[in-house]
């Protein structure tokens, strides 16, 4: 009789824990590869929406520095690393750790950034997204979702299961958006890099985006790309194709927080056949958030698509920086609670959220010069 597979203390999980246990068994010590798709959406640049930079200027250069992170270790485009606000290093740094315990390999895309990244990247055609604000937020989404489903359906051949992520800023107030044309949503549920949520900010910037593009809420249910086009970013159309690309065939993480919720809701409003193989990955930090609400969100797409987060823990930690995550500082990001999990299931949990913790401690040290 086969043994009844054990959720490791490390995982938590929200929803269906049925089907969440199935896809991780069917991944449990397999072949991963993790995806980073990285993009601006001029929105990040609107005072106060985007803590994911020192000022509105610079959140044009968090996703591109967090690729060359990841990929070189080190930001080419910028000084130093990507960091909020009272220098609170970007969440790569648990990326990279994750990335390192496992040896998974890490591919970019270049889903439409401002700066370019200066490293090798897949190029999908994409431009960085307007200010939602305009009505008409991102350009050739038709193309760029079909390029991403190629790219997704490829990836998908040579893995066992894959891990999709993002890098963008402003991205919870494109998620919004898109989720409010859906009609998924009809008031602010959604996240921040900050423990302040500028709530009335962020619905105030949508508010004014769906007017400006004649949209009212619900208008879309059934158009998630043209959604996308009025009032999204360019991460969106390319990981919404990539996502229908992978999860026909093999089972995917969607590392990320209510940004990914925006993307898994348009996936299967597209091709509901994919529901079986989709995990949604984040973190513990996101989960007990009190002033996001990352449940509802998932309840409100598909009940029958399971919440998995990582029970990582920074209190412990030395840095101050690191600490503030336990304030409700930055969250989830760069697919840092998803690798974790893909970490943790291609070594059959032998990584853990300890030896996470531990290599963190390590990568920040390092790239700060700490000591």
């Amino acid at each position: 009789m086969r043994k009844k597979f054990e959720i490791p203390s490390s995982l938590g999980i929200y929803g269906n824990k049925e089907t969440a246990s199935g896809i991780l068994s069917r991944i449990w010590g397999k072949k991963g590869t993790f995806t980073c798709t990285v993009s601006s959406t001029l929105t990040s640049t609107i005072p106060g929406i985007s803590d994911a930079g020192n000022t509105p200027e610079l959140t044009l250069f968090t996703g591109p520095a967090d690729a060359e992170i990841l990929v070189c270790g080190k930001a080419f485009c910028m000084n130093g690393i990507p960091i909020n606000p009272g220098n609170i290093p970007t969440p790569a740094t648990l990326t990279m750790a994750a990335l390192q315990l496992s040896n998974m390999p890490c591919y970019i895309i270049n889903g439409g950034c401002k700066i370019v990244p200066q490293i090798p990247f897949f190029d999908v055609g994409a431009t960085y997204g307007e200010k939602i604000t305009t009505g008409q937020s991102v350009k050739n989404v038709r193309e760029i979702f079909e390029k991403g489903k190629i790219l997704g359906k490829n990836l998908a051949k040579g893995n066992d299961f894959i891990v999709i992520s993002e890098s963008i800023a402003g991205g919870t107030t494109t998620a919004l958006a898109v989720l409010m044309a859906m009609g998924i949503l009809e008031e602010n549920l959604v996240s921040s890099s900050s423990p302040k949520n500028p709530k009335k900010l962020k619905t105030s910037i949508v508010s004014e985006g769906l007017k400006a593009a004649g949209i009212k809420i619900g208008d879309l249910i059934h158009d998630p790309l043209k959604a996308i086009e009025h009032v999204g970013d360019p991460m969106q159309a390319v990981n919404v194709g990539m996502l229908i690309g992978t999860a026909k065939t093999i089972p995917t993480i969607m590392g990320g927080g209510t940004q990914m919720a925006a993307v898994i809701a348009a996936a299967l409003e597209l091709d509901p056949s994919i529901e079986g193989n989709i995990i949604h990955g984040t973190t513990r930090w996101l989960v007990e958030d009190r002033d996001s609400d990352i449940c509802g969100i998932v309840d409100r797409i598909d009940k029958n698509v399971p919440l998995i987060y990582t029970n990582i823990d920074y209190s412990a930690s030395p840095y101050e920086g690191l600490r503030a995550y336990e304030k409700g500082f930055i969250k989830d990001g760069v697919g840092c609670g998803g690798s974790s999990i893909a970490a943790i299931a291609t070594s059959s949990g032998k990584i853990d959220c300890n030896a996470l913790f531990n290599k963190v401690q390590d990568i920040y040290k390092e790239i700060i010069n700490a000591d």
